[in-house]
């Protein structure tokens, strides 16, 4: 029996090795411009990128107080905003609520004072829900009965006042305007008021 040689053999085909295309996925992206609404002046929010522009609707974005009015001592305050729709590479936004910075809040109280919170629903003049907190920082130490009352007042106040805005001026109004301003007088008979900070709200659309 003759012998197999080298030449004989038959070699093993190599194979071959198919390469998938590699798809860039920022190319498939593009990038939109997030725009605040009217009463914020239609300022310049931020940019995001997507992929599909549907998913832009709901997505949200924070802004501090400091950025979108250009007041340094706000720097604490952030401000939400959610998309709600969008025309070429623009998306417009919707104010849905703010919050105060938790560094910030633990400077408001010092030794000898009280800290009076209250978290409440409200409604605005077209009846749309705002869960909003207040946090009411006293001179000096307080009773427990004087806490209910300045709690109690401070909120009658705030329903009142919300209760003539509409839903898209509340957040700015809370944050920009005089709200704290106008409750002040209502409670410095109960007790000496040092601060009344308005630490957080979100907006609630009734069904």
């Amino acid at each position: 029996m003759a012998k197999e040689t080298k030449d004989t053999k038959e070699k093993p085909k190599k194979q071959l090795k198919t390469r998938k295309k590699v798809t860039d996925k920022w190319k498939k992206k593009s990038w939109f411009t997030l725009i605040a609404p009217a009463e914020f002046e239609r300022k310049v929010l931020g940019e995001t990128v997507v992929e599909k522009p549907e998913s832009l609707i709901g997505k949200t974005i924070k802004v501090t107080a400091r950025e979108l009015a250009n007041q340094p001592k706000k720097q604490h305050i952030q401000l939400k905003f959610k998309v709600i729709s969008y025309t070429g590479n623009k998306a417009d936004t919707k104010i849905v609520g703010h919050e105060i910075k938790d560094s910030f809040l633990k400077r408001l109280v010092r030794r000898r004072s009280s800290k009076i919170m209250s978290v409440k629903t409200y409604l605005s003049k077209d009846k749309i829900k705002f869960r909003i907190k207040f946090i009411i920082v006293t001179e000096k130490k307080v009773s427990r009965k004087q806490k209910a009352s300045v709690q109690k007042k401070t909120e009658e106040m705030a329903t009142k006042i919300i209760s003539q805005i509409e839903n898209n001026k509340v957040i700015d109004e809370l944050v920009f305007g005089s709200i704290p301003n106008k409750i002040y007088p209502e409670l410095k008979p109960i007790v000496p008021i040092k601060r009344i900070e308005i630490t957080k709200s979100t907006i609630i659309k009734l069904k």
